[in-house]
């Protein structure tokens, strides 16, 4: 009996393990891109923690460290199918950028969105203040 409940309390660990692993994952050197006018509070009015510490803010992110520059975020924006049509403009960083300002960044892959990624514990103030912007076409 004794055996069972420290199997199930080692089980309970690995799954925690594993999703503690998730955590920044995304190396500090990739490029991160935000959709729309990253730089506004507009941007992340629907998001978990508005106005204060946002949680699960949707990205794009690389696998590999990239540079920041309007060619290689319109080639990772490529990468999403579901992309909103139309869009203009998106804001572009390293995730180093985002992580020295405290927040996580980690791969959250879709079905139709392999380099989907997620940001969170991050103050809106930090968020808004970490994309270089860029004109799409």
């Amino acid at each position: 009996m004794k055996h069972k409940y420290m199997f199930v309390i080692a089980a309970g660990m690995l799954v925690s393990a594993q999703g503690f692993a998730k955590v920044n994952d995304v190396p500090k050197g990739a490029l991160v891109v935000r959709y729309g006018a990253a730089n506004t509070d507009a941007n992340y009015a629907t998001q978990d923690g508005y106005p204060g510490r946002l949680q699960n803010v949707s990205a794009l992110c690389t696998k590999t460290v990239s540079g920041v520059d309007k060619a290689k975020v319109e080639a990772l924006i490529a990468t999403d199918p579901g992309h909103p049509a139309g869009l203009k403009q998106a804001g572009g960083t390293n995730a180093s950028t985002l992580v020295n300002k405290n927040a996580t960044v980690s791969t959250d892959p879709l079905p139709n969105s392999p380099n989907h990624c997620l940001i969170s514990n991050i103050e809106l103030k930090n968020i808004k203040g970490a994309w270089q912007m860029f004109a799409l076409q």
